[in-house]
């Protein structure tokens, strides 16, 4: 339990950060009713999309029925020092990354390839590579199309802050359906070993308890993250904004309902990009972009290696 609102918090810190980072350079919306939208939306999330995520992550990654408690502790473990790591760096990485990382290594330091499922493996690879791809390429027409829209029809500007209110709602919505559901899934089997149920099923509870932990990691150190993926890639006005923004709702959207995992923060980032190539391409900071490039392709070995070492020193240890 008490890992399981680490990797929440954590991803309160990580991800709420990268969600609201390219909301600090707008001039359209109040940061105040960017947050509350953005919060509420992530709890109706998974509730209005469903819970087909949560499922992937606790149930077609590593057969846990099988491994048992111990074993989820250890890759809640590895996950977590494995985003400690990263934060420490002020780079906004993937989750996802982190713990499917985190579940294969301890299963593999565990001798037991029988608990991993490949095809779970194979659908987040897809995922999370096809969203950051997916992502640059709509943001980087969106931010077109809006910037011809914008020349053409420039009271159309006049719009922006209401405008921005629906894409943080959507970005907080698909948010909510995919990323919050990583640590939904986890709680959900917690507790169902809780009550000795043996058929996954997400209750309120699971989606609650989550969401609240979710809120004092966001408060208490996304604003950290939120100013390098403000600042640091490129510059963004309204426009800009928008379609970064509205491009990463539209592809996790899309994944949420596929049952995709993939991470919010690399799906924004990825937006993100497209749009500064489409509107600055000389004003993006492309080492700042080959630094989270290093990161998110360190983030998955690293985490597969963090839960090798877990499992192992807990067999040291305690004779697990």
């Amino acid at each position: 339990m008490i890992l399981i609102a680490a990797f929440a918090g954590i991803s309160g810190v990580n991800d709420g950060g990268n969600l609201i980072g390219t909301y600090l350079s707008s001039t359209s919306i109040r940061p105040r009713v960017t947050v509350m939208l953005l919060l509420a939306s992530i709890l109706a999330g998974p509730i209005i999309f469903g819970t087909r995520v949560s499922h992937t992550i606790a149930v077609e990654i590593v057969n846990f029925q099988a491994a048992g408690h111990s074993v989820l502790a250890l890759s809640l473990l590895a996950a977590v020092l494995t985003l400690g790591v990263t934060w420490r760096m002020s780079i906004p990485t993937s989750t996802t990354m982190a713990l499917a990382g985190g579940m294969v290594g301890t299963a593999l330091a565990a001798g037991h390839l029988d608990w991993i499922r490949w095809a779970g493996i194979l659908k987040v690879s897809v995922g999370l590579v096809g969203s950051v791809l997916v992502g640059f390429g709509i943001a980087f027409v969106v931010a077109s199309l809006l910037w011809v829209l914008m020349r053409r029809y420039p009271r159309v500007g006049f719009a922006g802050g209401r405008a921005q209110a629906v894409t943080i709602v959507l970005q907080g919505l698909a948010y909510g359906a995919n990323d919050q559901e990583k640590a939904i899934g986890l709680m959900a089997v917690f507790l169902m070993w809780t009550a000795h149920h043996s058929t996954y099923h997400v209750t309120w509870l699971a989606i609650l308890l989550p969401w609240l932990v979710w809120m004092g990691g966001f408060f208490g150190g996304g604003l950290r993250i939120a100013r390098t993926v403000s600042g640091h890639v490129v510059r963004l006005n309204d426009v800009g904004s928008m379609s970064t923004q509205l491009s990463a709702a539209v592809t996790v959207g899309a994944a949420s309902i596929l049952g995709l995992p993939v991470s919010t923060t690399q799906t924004t980032d990825g937006s993100l990009f497209g749009t500064g190539t489409a509107l600055k391409p000389y004003h993006v900071r492309w080492h700042t972009v080959g630094k989270f490039a290093k990161v998110w392709a360190l983030t998955l070995p690293l985490a597969i290696a963090m839960g090798m070492v877990t499992m192992g020193g807990a067999r040291l240890v305690a004779g697990i």
